[in-house]
């Protein structure tokens, strides 16, 4: 009888107390849940933050290689324009060079070329045609040259130009013109003195004189007494041919 009673009580009290075991054990459960939810959490923070760090560096990369590219780039333009520039400098002089042709007085042609123009001047019939000038003789025409005060409306093709003493100066076949009125007017040639080489005060890295392999990007062709120059500042370089090499002279004309 005794047992019959007890059995209820134990078996209330180990209910009891599975219950309360069964508690703390999800208790702890839920602590370790929480515990490596936080883990992972901050892990995918961490790597989150390692993946933007490394598109931020490879993003600051690919700037940097495109700087990189386009200076490349803007340097092997600069060095094309300048290898272009000193190219068309030496055919232009070796082309004037080799292929100038002298302007010959009383040389002697059969007939007049064609789109040749009648000009009048103080009584006197000449004929133009591509900067040459024709005087009717018996059995042709002859090459002569036009006098100064004599105008034309437009300049011969190839002409040449350089400024001297503040007047600019128009040639071709060892004429001179200035422009005047719309047009052009024969002028006596200018008289040209060449200078000792002397230092020019205001021109640096250049001592006259000297001789160069290339010349400064800024500099100018000019064409005095039928003779082609470089201007650059105060100083004129002269082109001197060594086999098919074009070196310059360091001058200074007056």
């Amino acid at each position: 009888m005794k047992l019959t009673f007890l059995l209820p009580a134990l078996l209330a009290i180990g209910a009891v107390s599975g219950s309360a075991l069964g508690a703390q054990n999800e208790r702890e459960n839920d602590k370790s849940f929480k515990r490596d939810h936080e883990k992972r959490v901050e892990y995918k923070r961490d790597e989150r933050r390692h993946e933007k760090k490394q598109r931020i560096e490879h993003k600051k990369e690919k700037r940097e290689d495109r700087k990189q590219e386009k200076r490349k780039l803007a340097k092997y333009k600069q060095e094309k324009r300048e290898q272009y520039r000193y190219n068309q400098r030496k055919y232009n002089y070796l082309t004037s060079h080799h292929n100038s042709v002298a302007y010959r007085q009383n040389r002697f042609i059969n007939h007049l070329p064609r789109s040749s123009a009648s000009i009048r001047f103080n009584g006197i019939s000449f004929t133009f045609n591509d900067g040459l000038y024709y005087r009717k003789a018996k059995r042709g025409y002859h090459v002569v040259k036009p006098p100064r005060g004599l105008r034309i409306n437009t300049l011969p093709r190839n002409y040449r130009h350089f400024k001297h003493h503040n007047t600019t100066y128009y040639t071709y076949q060892n004429v001179y013109y200035i422009a005047d009125n719309n047009g052009y007017t024969v002028v006596d040639e200018p008289k040209i003195v060449v200078n000792q080489a002397i230092k020019v005060g205001n021109t640096k890295n250049y001592d006259l004189g000297q001789t160069y392999d290339t010349l400064p990007i800024s500099a100018e062709a000019v064409t005095i007494n039928e003779q082609q120059y470089f201007k650059y500042q105060d100083i004129y370089f002269l082109p001197q041919v060594s086999g098919d090499e074009v070196k310059y002279l360091a001058i200074n004309l007056g």
